[in-house]
């Protein structure tokens, strides 16, 4: 009778209540584990789908700066381009007609510059005109900033703190930024 009762019903039923009870000490530890997880979790995906975005910005602006180049090299020896403009101006508009998904009013173009044997420049007169003729030899450098703001949301993160200018707003960055340099023929 003993070696039934050491290989009966009792030493496995309480062989299962160990399992069982094992297994119920854990109950709930999924829910507390997703719980720590999930702001993490959130935190990669916002940065992510600003990151998208904040590329997507840098890739037409710098489209519209080459387009902007581009214009300025073409229309070099034509002091009428666009109605009375000249082609520094109109190089300036093209970059911001290229930008169209972007908001026009935050857009930073800066002075194109010249180096090279003509010293050309963008000086313009009253009427519009360039005061000085564009050379060929002469190296032109388009720029232009776009303001971005990568805060993420709920954890005071800036992925970008550089301080943009008061009419984008406090706290708005210009951390968008395409240069392109082209050579005048």
């Amino acid at each position: 009778m003993k070696r039934c009762t050491r290989y009966g019903f009792r030493p496995a039923w309480r062989g299962m209540s160990r399992i069982l009870d094992r297994h119920g000490r854990y109950t709930g530890s999924a829910l507390s584990e997703f719980a720590v997880v999930l702001p993490v979790l959130s935190m990669l995906l916002v940065g992510i789908i600003y990151g998208g975005i904040t590329f997507y910005d840098y890739v037409v602006l710098a489209n519209a700066v080459a387009d902007g180049a581009t214009t300025l090299a073409v229309s070099r020896g034509n002091n009428t381009v666009q109605g009375d403009s000249s082609p520094c101006t109109a190089a300036q508009l093209m970059v911001r007609s290229s930008a169209h998904s972007l908001k026009q009013a935050n857009i930073t173009i800066a002075p194109i510059t010249f180096t090279g044997p003509g010293g050309s420049s963008c000086a313009t007169t009253t009427s519009g005109k360039t005061t000085g003729g564009i050379v060929a030899g002469d190296m032109a450098t388009i720029s232009a900033t776009y303001p971005c703001n990568l805060a993420i949301p709920f954890s005071g993160i800036n992925l970008c703190p550089l301080k943009g200018s008061a009419a984008c707003g406090a706290g708005v960055a210009s951390c968008i930024g395409a240069l392109t340099t082209i050579r005048i023929e």
